[in-house]
């Protein structure tokens, strides 16, 4: 069995140069899964628009769960907020601190306790190493 022509279906352009270009990624993408069912290769499908198998296996899997609306872009902006402390609360963390020289993971525990405040340790690390301690 002969193997067809090799070339990339984006001439000599990368997927990631054509896509820089493009208006619709999508219809890019969709071409990929198109061209995959066709072949039933995740190897070849990768070589053939040189992208690695995992972004294959990857579209393939949005595609399959949520169809064309799959193949869109995800937001890059990070899933959980950014606790931000009162001076309130900064301020019990330090007398806290100074109190019972209890390091964050204490301290996370007394402000639930005492306080009914829920932050997490690394905020509470980040308020005693700005302040020296």
């Amino acid at each position: 069995m002969k193997r067809e022509n090799m070339t990339c279906a984006f001439g000599e352009e990368s997927y990631f140069e054509r896509i820089k270009d493009s208006k619709d990624p999508i219809k890019i993408r969709l071409k990929v899964i198109e061209y995959l069912e066709k072949c039933k290769s995740i190897s070849e499908t990768a070589r053939r628009f040189r992208v690695s198998r995992q972004i294959v296996r990857k579209w393939e899997e949005r595609y399959r769960e949520k169809g064309i609306e799959g193949l869109k872009d995800k937001a890059k902006t990070p899933k959980n907020k950014r606790t931000v402390l009162t001076e309130e609360i900064i301020e019990l963390i330090l007398k806290l601190r100074k109190e019972y020289n209890y390091g964050p993971r204490k301290i996370k525990q007394l402000l639930k306790e005492l306080y009914n405040i829920n932050i997490s340790e690394h905020p509470i690390y980040n308020v005693l190493k700005t302040n020296g301690l």
